[in-house]
């Protein structure tokens, strides 16, 4: 084998060494990262009567005796 060829192996044989090592990094990073983050909390539903649950009042519009706006249809 002539010195050019000997130098490309080995030149290839390096940048495969070191894809190699940038993965492991990377993936041992990832890792380390989700080993530390702190775990996610779910929010307690509200009490009812808050938001979004509103407090039941008498209003004008619409109610159970009432039918949905949708429902109605004036002079067609």
């Amino acid at each position: 084998m002539s010195a050019a060829a000997v130098m490309a192996v080995v030149l290839v044989l390096f940048f495969l060494v070191g894809v190699a090592v940038g993965v492991l990094v990377v993936v041992a990073l990832s890792a380390r990262r989700a080993h530390k983050a702190v775990p996610e909390v779910r929010p307690v539903a509200p009490p009812p009567g808050t938001w979004p649950y509103p407090p039941k009042s008498d209003s004008e519009e619409g109610g159970p005796d009432e039918p949905p706006w949708w429902h109605t249809r004036d002079s067609d």
